[in-house]
């Protein structure tokens, strides 16, 4: 806030200017018919006092020149990102492009019009998320940077044009999201995380363009597609921000895309962004400095759990195992479980049994029960959604389910990225295909836990007996995988176990 006083009185300039330009508009005679004259003169003088201008005074004097040349975008961007050549670092540059962003989402130009100027704007923003951060020696760094309490003021003028009922936040950040827009309202919201929800909708806005254009493009192939372009994307940008906002924006359904894409569509972006945020691990995010990773992964430690829960709903066990193995093996148990243990000192926590997604949440859930805050203010309504998962997976006071336990990794030997068909594409199947018979197997097997059996021929009649049910391989292709497996021929016959009734019969 320390550019404030380059200039005196500068809030209570912007907030009369917002005002005087809120009046003018609404007293013209027709859209774009108001004299703003005096707002260019003063403004002008204004900017020119700055080397590195405020973001809301960039903001208004943009506003008067688009409003004399409406619906001009590329303009627009070439103005913004002219004021922003002198700024160190990319928060400012990206946070500058929310009415450019804004104004494309609620465009009626042609839709390949609208792609060529998103593109520009995707074009101009890997170019600044490239820029280096800023050294101590230049000035605070991008998040000390915050907006100015003037700042409210600066999205009523930018929001006035296409509506003067709705949230003035709701017109200015359409694809952000509530919580997103309720945390832009706050006083001394930083610059930083303005940047990281500009970038979310511009990704956002990119994604939905993509699922529009896909008439006809078969499901599988348009998601495949997707969450190549996606997994590309996010590296580019750079931005914890972005990666937090995007998370948080999981956590609820729907997605805020619903007046661009269908509701099926809506469940397509979703399914994109749990592949792109979940089965890869980007180093951009483990390797910030200075950056607390805390929400971060206690957020993706929760997306994962609902993405598991998603899968298994739609019958997708190979995929839901995909998301067990990517959590368990990604650095996020160990960094959980290693700040508990700094919190609550050492030797004075249990670990939790397993890397699991559920095992992991169930155990941070255990310690708040114990005083720990892990979730903060959302404790209450993290426990809410844990048991609810909990009830509506059938889970009940299970750590884990079956699938949990028996990992059958099929992406084991393919690259997330790749797209292109090999002659190992049969081999791979039929590896997928014996892979769900494994784990049909291991989903059967039932352990006796309420009772001890006594069963001929055993010498340790205490222990619990386990009953294997019988599982019979109909498909031929498993069936002579799992021969192949174990050195015997196609040919050969392939017996199912008999079960401890028929085996008792026998005797």
């Amino acid at each position: 806030m320390g550019a404030a006083l380059c200039f005196p009185n500068l809030e209570s300039l912007l907030r009369d200017s917002a005002s005087g330009f809120l009046s003018a508009v609404s007293a013209a005679p027709a859209p774009g018919a108001a004299d703003l004259t005096n707002f260019h003169r003063v403004f002008s003088r204004v900017l020119s006092t700055y080397s590195d201008p405020p973001l809301e005074v960039v903001w208004f004097f943009s506003a008067l020149s688009f409003h004399d040349r409406p619906d001009d975008l590329r303009s627009l961007l070439q103005l913004l990102s002219a004021f922003a050549a002198s700024s160190p670092g990319a928060a400012k540059p990206l946070a500058l492009l929310a009415p450019v962003v804004s104004e494309l989402f609620h465009s009626d130009k042609p839709r390949r019009e609208t792609e060529a100027v998103v593109e520009a704007v995707l074009s101009y923003i890997s170019i600044c998320s490239s820029r280096p951060a800023p050294s101590s020696t230049e000035g605070t760094t991008a998040d000390a940077v915050r907006l100015l309490p003037a700042f409210g003021d600066l999205v009523k003028v930018w929001s006035v044009r296409h509506s003067r009922e709705r949230c003035p936040f709701q017109v200015l950040f359409p694809l952000a999201g509530d919580e997103a827009r309720r945390e832009l309202m706050k006083e001394g919201c930083s610059v930083d995380y303005l940047a990281g929800v500009v970038l979310v909708e511009a990704f956002l806005l990119r994604l939905c363009l993509k699922v529009q254009n896909a008439t006809g493009v078969p499901r599988s192939e348009l998601q495949k597609e997707l969450k190549i372009w996606a997994v590309s994307s996010i590296p580019v940008f750079q931005s914890h921000q972005f990666f937090g906002v995007l998370l948080n924006m999981l956590l609820n359904s729907p997605l805020p895309v619903y007046s661009l894409v269908s509701a099926d569509d809506e469940i397509l972006v979703r399914d994109v962004l749990y592949d792109s945020l979940i089965l890869v691990d980007y180093s951009f995010i483990n390797n910030g400095a200075g950056v607390d990773l805390l929400p971060v992964y206690v957020s993706r430690l929760i997306i994962t759990l609902d993405a598991v829960n998603d899968a298994r709903r739609k019958g997708d066990q190979g995929r839901a195992v995909s998301f067990i193995n990517a959590f368990s093996t990604s650095n996020i148990p160990n960094f959980l479980i290693k700040w508990a243990t700094c919190q609550a000192g050492s030797g004075a926590l249990s670990k939790p049994i397993c890397n699991t997604p559920q095992a992991i949440l169930k155990w941070l859930i255990d310690l708040e029960d114990k005083g720990l805050k892990v979730f903060g203010d959302y404790s209450s309504w993290v426990m809410r959604r844990f048991v609810c998962n909990e009830v509506k997976n059938g889970y009940g006071n299970m750590v884990q389910s079956d699938a949990d336990l028996f990992f059958v990794d099929k992406q084991s030997g393919r690259e997330l990225m790749d797209t292109k068909g090999s002659e190992d594409d049969e081999a791979v199947e039929e590896m997928e295909t014996a892979g769900n018979a494994f784990m049909a197997a291991a989903q059967s097997m039932k352990g006796v836990t309420n009772g001890i059996r006594k069963r001929k021929s055993c010498g340790n009649e205490d222990a619990a007996a386990v009953k294997f049910v019988k599982y019979k391989v109909e498909d031929s292709s498993v069936k002579g995988y799992l021969l192949a497996a174990n050195g015997m021929s196609s040919g050969s016959e392939v017996e199912n176990p008999q079960s401890d009734d028929e085996m008792e019969e026998s005797d």
